[in-house]
Parts: C-alpha cells; sequence; structure tokens
C-alpha cells in the first residue's frame, strides 16, 4: 500500500492547499493514502478524518513537531483527543519546543514518531547527528522531497545506525504538483489510524520515490530504487 506520509494543508500555517483536492491530486498519482502531518497542530482532524467519505484513498492525520533538534512526525490514535503543543508546553515565539521535553511526552500520549528531514540544513534547528541519541523513535524519514538528496541519505545512514526503517513523504506544501513526490510502500493493507501506528511500529515498510515500488528484501533496509517509468496517469515503478 502506497501512502503520501507527510503532507500539508491550509490548516498549516504559510499553506494554502485544499485537503480534498490534495487527496484529488494524489488519487490520480495511484498513491492509496495520504497522511496530514500540519505543522504544530491537530486542530482540523475532524475536517480531515471526514474527506473518508468522499474517497477511496485512506485518510490519516498526524502530527509535524517542530523542536530546537528538529521536526518529528507524530501519530496518535485519536488526533481530536490529544491537547495541542501550545496547551503542553506554551507559546514557541520565542523559542522552539524542547525535544528533551517533547518527544517522551507525546511517546506518553501514544503516539508513534518519526524524525522527519533530519539532515535538512534548510531547516533553522536540525537535528543533524543529535538524531541518533533521540530515544523512542519508531522511523526516520530517509526520503523527504523536498530536502537536497545528500540530506536524505545522510537519513538513510542514521536509520540503519539506529537499526530503524525508512518512511518517505512529500512534505507538500506549496503546490498540488508536489503531492505524492514521495511516499511509503507499506507491505500490509492500512484502513484506520490504528492500523497506521501498529504497522509503523513495525518494519515492513519502504521508503518510495515519485510513486515508485521499492525492491523488497528483510523489512527494515533500505531499499534500492529503480529509476521510474513513465504511464499514463503518473510514474510508476515495479518490484524487483
Amino acid at each position: 500500500m502506497l501512502i503520501d506520509l507527510h503532507v500539508h494543508s491550509h490548516l498549516s500555517r504559510g499553506c494554502d492547499l485544499d485537503p480534498r483536492a490534495v487527496v484529488e491530486r494524489a488519487a490520480t498519482l495511484g498513491i492509496e493514502g495520504v497522511a496530514f502531518t500540519e505543522t504544530n497542530t491537530q486542530d482540523g482532524s475532524d475536517e480531515l478524518f471526514a474527506l473518508q467519505a468522499r474517497t477511496p484513498l485512506r485518510i490519516f492525520v498526524g502530527l509535524e513537531l517542530v523542536t530546537d533538534r528538529g521536526q518529528f512526525l507524530c501519530f496518535f490514535p485519536r488526533p481530536d483527543q490529544v491537547p495541542e503543543p501550545v496547551q503542553l508546553w506554551g507559546s514557541n515565539r520565542e523559542k522552539p519546543w524542547s525535544a528533551a521535553e517533547c518527544i517522551p511526552k507525546v511517546l506518553s500520549l501514544g503516539a508513534v514518531v518519526v524524525a522527519a528531514r533530519p539532515y535538512d540544513r534548510d531547516f533553522p534547528t536540525p537535528a543533524l547527528d543529535q538524531v541518533l541519541s533521540i530515544q523512542g523513535l519508531s522511523a526516520v524519514e530517509g526520503y523527504n522531497a523536498r530536502v537536497r538528496q545528500p540530506a536524505n541519505d545522510l537519513a538513510v545512514e542514521a536509520a540503519e545506525k539506529l537499526g530503524l526503517p525508512c518512511v518517505g513523504g512529500s512534505d507538500a506544501r506549496l503546490t498540488l504538483d508536489e503531492v505524492g513526490r514521495g511516499a511509503t510502500f507499506f507491505r500490509d493493507p492500512l484502513q484506520s489510524q490504528a492500523d497506521l501506528l501498529a504497522a509503523l511500529r513495525g518494519k515492513a515498510y519502504w521508503p518510495v520515490m515519485v510513486g515508485e515500488l521499492p525492491r523488497l528484501g528483510k523489512p527494515g533496509e533500505a531499499r534500492e530504487l529503480e529509476r521510474p517509468r513513465k504511464k499514463k496517469g503518473g510514474f510508476r515503478g515495479r518490484f524487483r
């Protein structure tokens, strides 16, 4: 199952994308699920989950948490029942929230946590090698379509050192053309938010570029991807 695990909508500050249009765009590319990961908020999760009634794609909701040691994708069993970050840690206008405080707290609330774009130096406070000392991660974002490839390569290396699997996502936030440029291939189908959390706690998934499908091997290993082959409706790779 192919899921774009990192997408934004108008619910994120600085993003104007209509979530309905995001889903429609993903469907044209063969994406089978979309995870909306709004920046520092899950307010509006009801609006996002309501899209499920209008599409065969599976809709998931997470949170892109911005801290002093990078960004983290956090997926909760019930996003609507989790306090907003500003309620937990106050304003972040003066300085970013502390990862040392935030990560243990979101884990205690039942979240699955993924280190997002840890080596992206275009981000003001990247995790860099500090990602290696963060406890409780389930995965590392090994492919982010908005990040320079050397930074993605370093993220994959970090995941290998930590013995963690990698995910992929588009991080779409500016235009609909960005949707689906990165995704995660899950070996098993996912039907619910609970399924997503359970899958992320395992290792049977791989990062994907431009809708390609990875060569399968041992679960959790970084996969070598084939070049995409253009087909009607978008790009699609094949298994080796």
